[in-house]
């Protein structure tokens, strides 16, 4: 993800898969076997090949990761009222904050 285009895209699309990861186990378990196939086959989103994703649930032990992975957290699934937050998408064709995260490094 080397440009604004891509991150702006990934930032609509990441906080749809984890609202989705929380109610639905199969597409969970997909996105953590096969992050890559997973986003290209149901969101339509194709990670640069340089990168790897790595997709983990909080609180699970992760092992070290390479330069070019990227390791992504499902968070614990939250109330109500943050779910329903979370799966609002744009509106009138304006694009809306829907969902803060942080990217650290390890």
């Amino acid at each position: 993800m080397n440009n604004a285009a891509e991150m702006e895209q990934f930032g609509v699309v990441w906080p749809q898969c984890v609202a989705r990861a929380w109610e639905d186990v199969q597409f969970r378990e997909a996105l953590k076997r096969d992050p890559a196939g997973t986003l290209l086959k149901d969101y339509q989103f194709p990670v640069p090949q340089e990168v790897q994703l790595q997709v983990v649930e909080a609180g699970e032990a992760v092992e070290a990761q390479g330069a070019n992975t990227l390791r992504l957290v499902i968070p614990p699934v939250p109330d109500v009222d943050m779910r329903e937050i979370a799966l609002v998408g744009p509106k009138d064709g304006k694009k809306e904050a829907r969902f803060t995260f942080t990217v650290t490094a390890c």
